[in-house]
């Protein structure tokens, strides 16, 4: 149970986008096991707009280190989609393991684990 009452754009319950960013990682995933490199690429599409999003959230929150692991995080997303299709699969995992770089980062840092489970953002 993810407990984040946060709000990010257009009232969207933040938990909701990082609900959609573990979906579509978790799909990456499975896209690099397949090998399905047009997926990848759609996966890396869906993530750069989901990131766009965390920054936005984190811009209204002013937390500049969140600010610049989501702009990371966008940056490897728009990577992912150009290697994914243009280069070895090697070249795409790399991007993705940015954008999971990015991700546990910002954990770290914002995110607090509740005691009746869930998290809120600190």
């Amino acid at each position: 149970m993810v407990a984040m009452t946060a709000f990010g754009q257009d009232g969207r319950p933040f938990s909701q986008v990082m609900k959609e960013i573990d979906g579509a990682t978790g799909q990456v995933k499975k896209d690099f096991e397949n090998g399905a490199k047009e997926d990848m690429a759609s996966g890396g599409e869906k993530l750069q707009a989901l990131f766009k999003e965390v920054e936005e959230f984190f811009t209204k929150r002013d937390a500049a280190d969140a600010i610049e692991s989501a702009k990371s995080a966008q940056a490897a997303a728009n990577e992912l989609n150009s290697r994914a299709v243009s280069e070895t699969k090697v070249g795409a995992e790399a991007a993705f393991a940015k954008i999971n770089g990015s991700c546990k980062g910002c954990h770290d840092a914002h995110r607090e684990e509740l005691p009746e489970g869930g998290y809120k953002i600190k």
